[in-house]
């Protein structure tokens, strides 16, 4: 199937609001660039003040702003009842209405570098590899994907603050205690470590090791871990699930799987 998309700039504010309005009744997707502010009530309240920003208003009514840097949007709105734009005090107002809960989201454009609209096919398939609980069992059972001579003892410790995903003890004789995430590891989970790190420094006298385990990590949390004195292994999903997959038996270095 042919993809058609249109690309449209210096266009009046006018021409503008027809464009994304015809854009969301055909559902389409629609990309626009420009300077904006946002406002936001239903939950609760945010204002977001001017600057350039991302639009994103996806086929299925769901709308995303997203700021220059970060992954995360600034603001959105999931599968949105009501998208309407129009022309405001020479400024183009897009303002998007959801129903249960009750939310709006206000986007003030001052400027406008760029519309892109039009639709496109996505068929794939989505391969989720591994679960944090299918990395935890892989790592009981194979203790070599973090390091040589580690003795997992433990899962699914409990330590009065939550849980740590394994506790093992290294060829020291040192603890370790080893928390797991499938996904980028954030601040929260390092500080989350850190907790479960010095209540069982507090429950036995014995400072541990402990070692945050995740497909990547953010800066923050690799600021946060240094900070703390903590570690870091990050592990490939897909290599971790062929190793599963396969059963792999004898040993072998943690530099293959990466």
């Amino acid at each position: 199937m042919n993809k058609l998309l249109e690309v449209f700039r210096n266009s009046s504010l006018d021409d503008y609001a027809k464009l994304i309005n015809e854009s969301i009744v055909k559902r389409e997707i629609l990309v626009l660039i420009g300077k904006c502010s946002v406002d936001y009530t239903g939950r609760g309240e945010s204002r977001l003040t001017d600057g350039d920003r991302v639009l994103i208003i996806k086929s299925d009514g769901s709308v995303q702003i997203h700021r220059p840097e970060g992954y995360k949007p600034v603001n959105w709105q999931p599968q949105t009842s009501v998208i309407e734009a129009r022309v405001v005090d020479n400024k183009l107002v897009l303002t998007a209405i959801r129903d249960k809960p009750r939310e709006i989201l206000n986007v003030v454009f001052n400027e406008i570098y760029l519309l892109i609209r039009g639709r496109l096919t996505d068929n794939g398939e989505f391969v989720m590899y591994l679960n944090e609980s299918d990395i935890r069992d892989l790592i009981y059972v194979n203790p070599w994907l973090i390091e040589d001579g580690l003795h997992i003892i433990g899962k699914e410790k409990d330590l009065g603050v939550g849980a740590v995903d394994l506790i093992g003890v290294d060829n020291k004789g040192k603890a370790v205690l080893i928390e797991v995430k499938r996904i980028t590891a954030s601040r929260e989970a390092a500080l989350q470590l850190y907790k479960y790190v010095e209540k069982y420094a507090k429950l036995t006298g014995a400072q541990p090791r402990g070692i945050l385990v995740a497909p990547s990590f953010t800066t923050q949390a690799l600021d946060t871990l240094k900070r703390l004195n903590l570690e870091y292994r990050e592990l490939d999903l897909k290599k971790l699930w062929l190793l599963k997959k396969r059963n792999m038996g004898g040993k072998c270095g943690l530099d293959q799987l990466l």
